[in-house]
């Protein structure tokens, strides 16, 4: 199998790059996450890789870390999801945000990612559930605050409410959280 590539940026597309590789252009599809990461033409780049072979052909998908291709072999895993949605899902969540949005149960966060509805995001979690946890995640600070989810929830705010209002919340003290999180519950 075709586990990473190795060689000088060739182009850069809307979804994909083309790696020259030995002399060889090899297209690669990549998400919007890895595509942001990749410098300038004419860089050398290692690309971690999955190779997806059709009846018409194959198609290289690349990714910037190790955890972001083992993400997107466990989802194009689960039955209905394809490449594309699992391009669209790691393009719109990093992989910390991802691993945590499964383990609380945030269906929203990936719902948020084109192409993926509600009863496709809660299969998703309910499928990767007890899966994730080899993948080691690399930030710390994605952990939703316990405490302050706790408190929303104890104001009466539900587990999914209280979730979302968190999400984005960047701050350390807990009181400042808990007041950032209420101001968006009011609205």
């Amino acid at each position: 199998m075709l586990t990473y590539i190795t060689g000088f940026l060739d182009y850069i597309g809307k979804d994909f790059v083309i790696v020259e590789v030995m002399g060889l252009g090899l297209k690669v599809v990549v998400p919007l996450s890895t595509l942001k990461e990749l410098s300038s033409i004419g860089d050398k780049v290692k690309l971690y890789t999955h190779l997806q072979i059709k009846e018409d052909g194959f198609q290289i998908y690349g990714f910037k870390s190790k955890n972001e291709q083992e993400i997107f072999e466990k989802l194009v895993s689960i039955s209905g999801i394809g490449p594309k949605a699992a391009i669209s899902i790691l393009s719109t969540l990093s992989v910390d945000k991802f691993i945590k949005a499964v383990n609380i149960n945030d269906y929203m966060a990936i719902e948020e990612s084109p192409g993926i509805g509600k009863k496709t995001a809660q299969r998703i979690i309910l499928e990767l559930k007890d899966k994730l946890n080899s993948i080691n995640i690399e930030n710390d600070s994605i952990e939703i605050n316990e405490d302050a989810l706790n408190a929303l929830i104890s104001l009466g705010y539900s587990k999914q409410e209280s979730i979302s209002a968190l999400r984005g919340i960047d701050c350390d003290n807990l009181e400042d959280i808990i007041k950032q999180a209420l101001k968006k519950l009011m609205k």
